[in-house]
């Protein structure tokens, strides 16, 4: 779904539907964006030119602040530290960038960021991971912040319930200077902080991850097959993404060493990326020595992932631990790539089962092989699957409607008289 803020006294509604224009604003957000607002600041969790998926977020949150304020002179970056130089994301003559660490509860810091807010006429804060509580809201709030927006890209808790979930909830009612919304990146992240973190529902809203349409579609070469040397009678099956264990990598080599003993791997390869040098070995006993060994390849980290996708066959993301809405979902479905993901809170959202792919349960390699043979085996459900996932995203993932609705949810939140 889009971003929604769920009326209440103090959150009158916003709401948007997939086949809405992303461009209209309600009437609060009219009157939000005629009053103006002093100073927005854009608080990051990481230091400068992160790279991964952080940099896309920021040229995001970037577009909505211009969005919200209008005037490059009134938005801020800050970002814990600038080590890594200045951020490589922000325009070159973006001069609002800051080192401030809104998670430090060093009274220096503390002072720092309070004379920063005071100075800039700060009253909108929006940050990254920003928790109930931190020791910088008293003094932000004092130095004139109006409305903090947290922007969360990952899981705020376990689930709870009973007693405990009570007792979450009453301890985020007082503390009375948290942030007043937090936004996330999937449903299933939204309800580890309701249910988890005990947050009001009203107080949350939903903004999926946008991709650029325009570099991730099909360009139906052999890009993928030429770069690593695969043959070309052979199906690509791509996955991009982290090596750790709950990502699933050693599934994806398992539903292979499946297939290369059923005799039915002669139309796949499977091309992993992401990896770091030696990162591939811990997958090597899986598969070294069988007959899938050939069909296999580690290519790495990549600058040429929308080439690669564009000219892949089949997406698959096989976590097995929590996984969220991921941005290489997304990219793969733009590139009009049919998914097998697993069937996990946030992961699950990017696909439509039977429709744009297909889901398949955490840690089952049979089930992936399954459905990846079937896959290769019909080129003309290949291509009604990803023309569908790319309709999808483009109707409900694309950049322009990510900033849309991070907007939207922004400037309802910071609107006079809210």
């Amino acid at each position: 779904m889009s971003s929604q803020l769920h009326g209440n006294p103090m959150h009158p509604a916003v709401t948007s539907s997939p086949s809405a224009d992303p461009a209209a604003a309600p009437a609060i957000v009219k009157r939000a964006q005629a009053a103006g607002a002093s100073g927005l600041l854009v608080a990051l969790h990481t230091g400068s030119n992160t790279g991964y998926a952080i940099a896309p977020l920021e040229r995001a949150f970037l577009r909505m602040a211009r969005e919200v304020v209008g005037s490059d002179d009134r938005i801020h970056f800050a970002y814990p530290n600038l080590d890594r130089g200045r951020p490589d994301t922000l325009p070159p003559g973006f001069s609002n960038i800051a080192s401030l660490d809104l998670r430090s509860s060093s009274p220096p810091d503390l002072e720092a960021l309070e004379r920063y807010v005071r100075t800039h006429r700060i009253e909108t804060v929006f940050a990254f991971d920003a928790p109930v509580s931190l020791p910088s809201y008293k003094p932000m709030r004092r130095a004139g912040v109006r409305s903090m927006i947290s922007y969360w890209g990952a899981p705020m808790s376990s689930l709870n319930r009973g007693f405990k979930l009570l007792a979450k909830r009453l301890e985020t009612r007082l503390r009375f200077r948290r942030p007043d919304h937090f936004i996330f990146e999937s449903e299933s992240m939204r309800e580890t902080a309701v249910r988890g973190r005990g947050i009001p529902y009203a107080d949350t809203s939903v903004v999926y991850l946008g991709v650029d349409p325009d570099r991730f579609y099909r360009r139906g070469d052999r890009y993928a097959h030429e770069t690593f040397g695969i043959p070309y009678d052979r199906r690509v099956v791509v996955y991009s993404g982290h090596m750790e264990t709950r990502k699933g990598v050693h599934i994806l080599v398992e539903s292979f060493v499946r297939l290369a003993e059923r005799d039915e791997l002669s139309r796949l390869h499977l091309l992993i990326l992401g990896n770091q040098p030696g990162q591939e070995e811990q997958f090597r006993d899986i598969y070294v020595g069988t007959r899938a060994e050939d069909h296999i390849t580690f290519g790495g980290y990549r600058s040429d992932i929308a080439e690669i996708f564009g000219s892949a066959d089949i997406g698959a993301i096989a976590s097995t631990g929590w996984d969220s809405f991921t941005m290489s979902a997304a990219e793969m479905a733009a590139s009009e790539l049919p998914l097998v993901v697993s069937r996990l809170q946030g992961l699950k959202e990017t696909v439509d089962d039977g429709v744009t792919g297909y889901l398949f349960e955490p840690g089952n390699a049979s089930e992936l092989a399954n459905h990846l043979v079937a896959l290769a085996a019909r080129e003309d459900v290949r291509r009604q699957l990803g023309a569908a996932a790319r309709r999808r995203a483009l109707q409900r993932h694309s950049q322009d409607r990510q900033v849309a609705d991070l907007a939207a949810v922004v400037k309802a939140v910071a609107a006079p008289g809210r």
